[in-house]
């Protein structure tokens, strides 16, 4: 019995000691992870835009292309990892609308072609990092960032047609909105200037350039076998807010 009692006794104590360490390792955890989160946080709307490069086609190939201007938006969270130099994380809010449209020879007197309406919405999430300029008050921010875009929205019409002797001998209309990829790849940079309004308060202004490195927006199978991946410009206006540093102050804005 005593030889019991003992044994759970041991093991009482044996439990306890590791939940307080169990406790202890989490409370430290979270103070350095709360004095660890506490930097820069950020907010921005403006406007984008998709933009194509026409890269080398023959005269009877040059494609057209018809953008339209649309919101985007961008939210940011930094934190200083040396001297002028930040990481963090991003989410950005992007649409693409276009036209795009591309006839050929056919080779006997006629013209082959295509025409693309194309609309859709991605909401990307990535790494960043960012290197401020200036001496004493970092008033210039230069930033670059990869990021995985998920579909929101999207449509699609596709039209393709051949033409013989103005003619129209094949016509095929339909909706490809099933062959928008739900997925891509953006690598993006910038330039952000901010005007401090308080000590930890500032008014921004985001110009951003993102490109598609691979992968299009669409399945080349629903775009007349053209290979679509836009780049994207932004030009947004925001407010960013500055943490106090639970290590130490730091009066670079």
């Amino acid at each position: 019995m005593l030889a019991k009692q003992f044994a759970f006794l041991q093991i009482k104590s044996f439990y306890f000691s590791n939940m307080k360490s169990f406790i202890l390792t989490s409370l430290l955890s979270l103070a350095a992870f709360c004095s660890f989160a506490q930097n820069r946080i950020g907010l921005e709307l403006g406007a984008g835009r998709p933009v194509f490069a026409t890269g080398s086609y023959s005269s009877a190939t040059v494609p057209g292309y018809d953008v339209d201007i649309n919101l985007a938006g961008t939210a940011y969270y930094t934190r200083k990892f040396a001297r002028h130099w930040y990481w963090g994380v991003k989410s950005s809010f992007e649409q693409y609308s276009f036209a795009f449209s591309r006839k050929e020879n056919d080779g006997i007197g006629g013209t082959n072609g295509v025409n693309i309406k194309h609309k859709s919405s991605y909401l990307h999430f990535g790494p960043m990092i960012d290197l401020g300029v200036g001496k004493h008050r970092e008033y210039l921010h230069f930033y670059s960032s990869a990021t995985i875009g998920f579909l929101l929205t999207g449509f699609q019409e596709t039209e393709v047609y051949h033409d013989n002797h103005n003619v129209m001998s094949s016509y095929d209309l339909r909706r490809t909105d099933a062959m928008i990829n739900s997925v891509v790849f953006r690598f993006s940079f910038g330039l952000r200037q901010q005007f401090p309004i308080t000590k930890t308060w500032a008014a921004t202004i985001n110009e951003g350039y993102s490109a598609m490195p691979f992968g299009d927006v669409s399945n080349a199978s629903a775009t007349g076998g053209n290979n679509l991946h836009p780049g994207y410009i932004t030009l947004q206006f925001g407010m960013m807010h500055k943490f106090k540093d639970a290590k130490r102050m730091d009066r670079n804005n």
